[in-house]
């Protein structure tokens, strides 16, 4: 092999180590900074006869809420990993948990009340429901 064959064979070597170099760092901006936005849901859940706590403060990685029960609310984060703390207005031990999420979906709903009594799924993704559509005739009748 001459000298001019190894310094092209150098280069391609190097050319194709920036590109994968690049790819792997998009990769992990992409799995690192993906946001979701999360639904606070602090309702009672029925099915499992479990109460919503009065109201709490909820801290969604370095984000707070004030929430009441029934209430929902929102919350913008980023990354795939969470810590949530949820502090009681009465005087309850605060609660205190890291979960993950999906990378796929946009949207979660987290139920506060599954998740302060360790029931898991306590998060699900959250497809809002289609509202039915008023036809126009309807409409004049109201």
């Amino acid at each position: 092999m001459n000298k001019g064959t190894g310094n092209v064979l150098r280069r391609r070597i190097i050319m194709a180590a920036l590109v994968i170099l690049w790819i792997g760092l998009g990769v992990v901006i992409f799995v690192t900074s993906r946001g979701h936005s999360i639904l606070i849901d602090n309702r009672n859940v029925e099915t499992l006869q479990l109460r919503a706590p009065d109201m709490i403060k909820v801290t969604l990685d370095k984000k707070s809420i004030d929430i009441y029960r029934g209430d929902r609310d929102i919350i913008d984060v980023g990354g795939g990993r969470h810590r949530i703390l949820v502090e009681y207005s009465d005087g309850t031990p605060p609660f205190e948990t890291t979960f993950s999420l999906p990378l796929g979906p946009d949207m979660y709903i987290l139920y506060i009340p599954k998740m302060i009594n360790n029931i898991e799924p306590y998060f699900e993704e959250w497809r809002p429901q289609p509202q039915p559509r008023i036809s126009e005739e309807e409409d004049k009748d109201e």
